[in-house]
């Protein structure tokens, strides 16, 4: 098949392929396990139901005219949409993880640009007229779900997500800076990658932050400070007052960058999740990501042949 016409869909498809192969991820959990379809096929099936944003029934009667997409995953007809729902439970959010990380192995920057923000998804499909009417009631008010908190840490150069964390209701972003941070280091470090600088906004403006980034990172601190006009010597913390004198040398920002990932997450992905469990919130949350990687992978790809040829 000409590389050049190939639709959106089958680039899609072959680079989650290419990137479960990469990782050497088992085609099946066990060699009595049935070989109809396998874990492979499972995955792509369910990162296209994301891409598309459809529920498992409308999902698996579009696929079952993509006869395209059927042949390049080697199967005649298409999983039972029961089959997707149980095959989505017995998924890791670990493993989901990991394949999400997995991308960067297809980059081949090695000093990277990182920055840290957070999100809001919708947990329920509810009009906002529907849940304006229902706060009025303060009983039926308990009924709304609250939304999710997705905090993201990016490689802002090919804006491709490292490490994530999902939390409910609303919650300061100060929180989830060291975990997720030391998470996307260790991701980096198995893929041989340096950490060149960190962007964050003011969320994140704290001593113990700037500490991070300098001494565990080595990295430049390149976090935006709160109360910018107050002088140094009223500042406190060794580390915010040289992140002030620094702060006015920064010439551009690639903080954006990050906003740019989440825009680019919720138009094509979808911001709402259809799960009502915690667990499959997760997961269908990891698994947005993973196309999100693949898609921007795909991008990647592209640019780099226009400038080669």
């Amino acid at each position: 098949m000409n590389k050049k016409k190939e639709k959106r869909y089958i680039k899609l498809v072959n680079q989650l392929i290419s990137c479960l192969k990469r990782l050497r991820v088992r085609k099946h959990n066990s060699k009595y396990s049935k070989k109809t379809f396998n874990n492979w096929i499972h995955i792509v099936l369910l990162a296209l139901r994301q891409r598309m944003d459809k529920s498992y029934r409308e999902f698996c009667d579009i696929i079952d005219v993509c006869t395209e997409i059927l042949n390049l995953l080697g199967i005649r007809k298409v999983p039972h949409f029961t089959t997707l729902q149980k095959a989505a439970k017995r998924l890791r959010a670990s493993f989901l993880e990991k394949v999400m990380a997995g991308f960067l192995l297809f980059t081949m920057t090695v000093n990277v640009r990182t920055g840290i923000d957070a999100t809001g998804l919708q947990a329920t499909r509810a009009s906002v007229h529907y849940t304006t009417v229902l706060k009025k009631n303060k009983k039926a008010r308990r009924k709304i779900r609250k939304y999710i908190k997705l905090t993201t840490y990016v490689d802002l150069d090919k804006q491709i997500i490292v490490a994530q964390k999902i939390r409910r209701s609303p919650a300061h972003d100060n929180r989830d800076f060291k975990p997720v941070v030391m998470k996307g280091k260790k991701v980096l470090g198995k893929a041989k990658k340096r950490i060149k600088s960190l962007d964050a906004d003011k969320g994140y403006d704290a001593e113990e932050n700037h500490h991070l980034v300098v001494e565990d990172l080595q990295a430049e601190d390149r976090i935006r400070l709160r109360n910018k006009d107050k002088p140094i010597w009223k500042t406190s913390g060794e580390y915010r007052k040289k992140a002030k004198r620094r702060i006015k040398r920064l010439r551009r920002n690639y903080r954006s960058k990050n906003e740019t990932t989440f825009s680019v997450l919720k138009r094509v992905n979808g911001s709402t999740i259809r799960s009502i469990k915690v667990c499959m919130q997760n997961k269908e949350v990891l698994l947005k990501e993973i196309v999100y990687n693949a898609n921007r992978l795909v991008e990647y790809f592209i640019d780099f042949l226009k400038e080669v040829y």
